[in-house]
């Protein structure tokens, strides 16, 4: 295999938006000077490529046991000579390795995981490992036990191979309380209005994929959190400015409850003060544009006067000009799923805060496109929808769960992303997406 390149944005489709988690727990062997050396890693990644891996293991010559911390990151392979990249193998990088117990004065040489794609399945499979030491030498290390976790089988005996009792993994898992619902609580209502240009046919498809996705994401919440859920999709025949005016003019808010505003379609920037995008409400072209477009900041702000306690509107839609064509762009790696479910903890500390949380959101910056297909919707809208779900999950610490750090990761994820993959140009050649989603948090 050829050097690596790393490169964030994966390719290939996914099939199931919302698996968020994969655990693998991975035991393997290095030939070492002293004999074999045993290794037992749990390595865990998020739906959105970040994760982090755990190793346990003894040093033959010195019989010390230690267990290491690790960051992951993906990339891929890459020809040197061609530039082009093969997405057979996908590599997950081990880096700023830290260890928890054990001799702290030695280093580790970080590893990295290499998993090879079934083309039957669309997944990418473990394969093998790979460390490099300091002078650039590499070691290749065969799995002896590949087992995909599933929740049941995150029992305190598993875990505590890999994380210490005061370690907030451990406590999050087996020492703290769900929470219950106060009466007020139980009284809120998540209002969620979403929007999609479903008709429009160069990006209808895209729009239809992120507004199932979203709506099911929001809906599933109020279920799992046991609030009301009341929703109003706009979108085909009903897709019109007055709609979307009276679903928001019509919003019956209570103190404690949660709006959701969402909207994808084709967006546009004007030159003024303004730096959110203006969104397109048109529903037939011969419509004049001004008298069928909203800024989303305006709608925003609309709601802001109903006093919600917890306020979200984000847009998935281009910020640059008018007649910009939809920006196309490639697809997102696929590893299987551990079936986790969520945390009500987690979803409280988002959903039900003490205080009020206001959110504008929106794909790309003032002069960008924003990116999507027909494999995973919109490029800011899979992120967005990818972070929160990993923020939800029961092996995310709720010492992490803060709108601001979902937000930022959200829009890290994108930017990240984006800068690795390439859309599809106006003059119809391929180029490095670029897409900076912005946020404003009250």
């Amino acid at each position: 295999m050829s050097p690596k390149l790393l490169f964030l944005a994966p390719a290939f489709l996914c099939f199931n938006f919302l698996h968020a988690q994969t655990i693998y727990n991975l035991k393997y062997t290095f030939k070492g000077d002293d004999g074999p050396e045993y290794y037992n890693a749990l390595m865990i990644r998020y739906d959105d490529g970040t994760g982090f891996i755990r190793v346990n293991f003894k040093d033959p010559a010195t019989n010390e046991s230690y267990l290491i911390d690790m960051d992951e990151e993906e990339s891929y392979d890459k020809d040197e000579k061609t530039g082009q990249v093969d997405s057979n193998y996908l590599y997950f990088d081990g880096y700023d390795p830290v260890v928890i117990s054990g001799d702290t004065s030695e280093g580790y040489d970080p590893d990295t995981y290499v998993f090879k794609k079934d083309p039957a399945s669309g997944y990418y499979d473990p394969l093998e490992v790979e460390s490099t030491d300091d002078n650039d030498s590499i070691s290749i290390g065969a799995f002896t036990e590949v087992n995909l976790v599933q929740m049941d089988e995150l029992t305190e005996d598993f875990v505590l191979q890999f994380f210490l009792k005061d370690e907030p993994f451990y406590k999050d898992l087996f020492e703290t309380a769900t929470r219950q619902l106060t009466n007020t609580e139980k009284a809120t209502t998540l209002h969620v209005i979403v929007v999609a240009n479903t008709n429009d046919p160069d990006i209808g498809g895209t729009c239809a994929l992120d507004k199932d996705r979203t709506l099911k994401t929001f809906s599933d919440l109020s279920e799992f959190m046991g609030i009301k859920l009341d929703s109003k999709v706009i979108y085909g025949d009903t897709y019109n400015i007055n709609n979307v005016k009276d679903a928001v003019n019509s919003l019956n808010v209570a103190p404690k409850d949660i709006v959701v505003f969402y909207y994808s379609g084709h967006g546009f920037s004007k030159p003024d003060n303004k730096q959110y995008p203006y969104i397109e409400l048109r529903a037939k072209s011969f419509q004049d544009l001004d008298q069928n477009s909203l800024n989303i900041q305006d709608i925003y702000n609309s709601i802001l006067q109903k006093k919600p306690n917890v306020t979200l509107v984000f847009s998935d839609c281009c910020n640059s000009a008018v007649d910009a064509e939809p920006s196309i762009s490639g697809d997102v790696a696929l590893t299987r799923s551990s079936s986790l479910g969520w945390n009500l903890n987690n979803c409280f500390q988002l959903f039900l805060p003490p205080t009020p949380v206001a959110i504008l959101m929106t794909a790309a910056a003032k002069g960008e496109k924003s990116a999507g297909n027909l494999g995973y919707g919109g490029f800011f809208t899979y992120n967005f929808r990818s972070t929160l779900v990993n923020y939800i999950s029961p092996v995310f610490s709720l010492n992490n769960v803060s709108w601001q750090k979902l937000i930022e990761e959200a829009q890290k994820q994108t930017i990240t992303k984006a800068s690795n993959t390439k859309c599809k140009q106006d003059n119809g050649t391929w180029a490095i997406c670029v897409q900076h989603p912005m946020f404003k948090m009250f």
